[in-house]
């Protein structure tokens, strides 16, 4: 049996993104599954460019780039990811839990989530899930999905309160 010395503190990756489900899932860890001792990291991840790629500007104009369009939007996509952290940081102290709270940008959020899961060391991976039908995962993918499968550590995936019909 483990004493309190030796037993190893869990440290557990809660991927948030503001979502209705990830709250759901960051609720019913909380209140499910965390022990005492866990190291907890928040993981808001951040898809590169996907605000400047989808910019009205940006598909108006295929051949010439505005330079200070693109200057604006990186400059918004920062504000709007600080933001994202400081919320999450405020949801974290609500709780009276300690820990971090992160971002990750990537090609996909998934990408983000399963290598910060790596650097941290993580023995968990905590996130919702929209509870997407079959048909709509395989067109659009899930990030939840891509977690689960490439993921080297354990996946706690929370199904949504109300799924969709």
């Amino acid at each position: 049996m483990a004493t309190a010395s030796t037993k190893k503190r869990r440290t557990v990756v809660i991927a948030m993104d503001g979502s209705e489900a990830s709250l759901n899932a960051f609720s019913w860890y909380r209140t499910r599954a965390k022990m005492e001792d866990d190291r907890i990291t928040l993981i808001h991840a951040v898809e590169i460019y996907r605000s400047i790629y989808t910019a009205p500007w940006f598909q108006d104009i295929p051949f010439a780039i505005d330079v200070n369009a693109v200057r604006a939007a990186y400059a918004n996509h920062k504000i709007e990811t600080e933001n994202k952290l400081y919320d999450l940081a405020l949801l974290m102290k609500a709780y009276c839990l300690e820990g971090k709270v992160r971002s990750v940008h990537a090609d996909k959020p998934g990408e983000g989530i399963v290598r910060i899961a790596e650097e941290l060391g993580a023995d968990l991976i905590v996130m919702g899930s929209r509870g997407e039908g079959a048909m709509r995962r395989t067109i659009t993918g899930s990030v939840s999905d891509y977690v689960l499968h490439h993921s080297t550590v354990p996946v706690l995936i929370c199904p949504p309160k109300h799924r969709p019909k």
